[in-house]
């Protein structure tokens, strides 16, 4: 199971994000996307599935002041909770106890929506929509592969974008996002930022 996996290594889990093995950059390319479209630092933004923090760490560093987390292992949050960036840490799983709805600026999100069965699927993006403010933005950084693969239900994101509730902003690509394994065709490691902007 991984995230009982996430609870033994939490105090060890930065040093093996940034270790030889994954070189895992992901949360510093979306941080800098967002700080290149949104000079606003006091925007209310939600770190989903904040794990360690290490995205939110890198907003604050990029002085956005207004950040929650969220993240449905306690033993992450309570390291997240020591860099004292974040104003709330929700300790939830998907959206369950999340605040209200239309609270959120930006939904944000590097590294989490992935192939594993213990992290949540595309159908949570559709529930997140919910919690931010109409003209509000999702930005998800995950890898660029994942999006061709037909047993991932984009088609519930494609829905909303159908009948204007959600509309793609952009969906950009950078290298590098992290150390390529060795199984990999894909050894530029090409991660994938998507932007929605939530309309209703």
């Amino acid at each position: 199971d991984q995230q009982a996996l996430y609870s033994k290594y939490a105090e060890l889990y930065d040093d093996l994000i940034h270790s030889e093995f994954e070189q895992y950059v992901g949360f510093h390319l979306l941080a800098n996307h967002i700080a290149e479209l949104f000079g606003d630092k006091d925007l209310r933004i939600l770190d989903f599935g904040c794990g360690t923090g290490l995205l939110g760490d890198s907003l604050s560093k990029r002085n956005y002041r207004n950040l929650e987390g969220s993240d449905c292992n306690s033993e992450l949050l309570k390291v997240a909770e020591r860099r004292e960036i974040y104003h709330h840490v929700h300790n939830s799983r998907g959206v369950d106890g999340l605040p209200g709805e239309r609270v959120y600026d930006i939904i944000c999100s590097s590294g989490v929506f992935f192939l594993s069965p213990s992290h949540p699927g595309v159908e949570t993006i559709v529930e997140l929509c919910k919690y931010v403010k109409r003209g509000g933005s999702i930005m998800i950084l995950t890898k660029k592969e994942y999006l061709g693969k037909p047993f991932v239900e984009w088609e519930r994101v494609n829905e909303l974008l159908r009948k204007n509730m959600l509309e793609e902003v952009e969906r950009i690509y950078l290298p590098g996002y992290r150390k390529p394994f060795d199984h990999e065709d894909d050894r530029l490691s090409m991660a994938a930022i998507l932007h929605y902007k939530v309309v209703e």
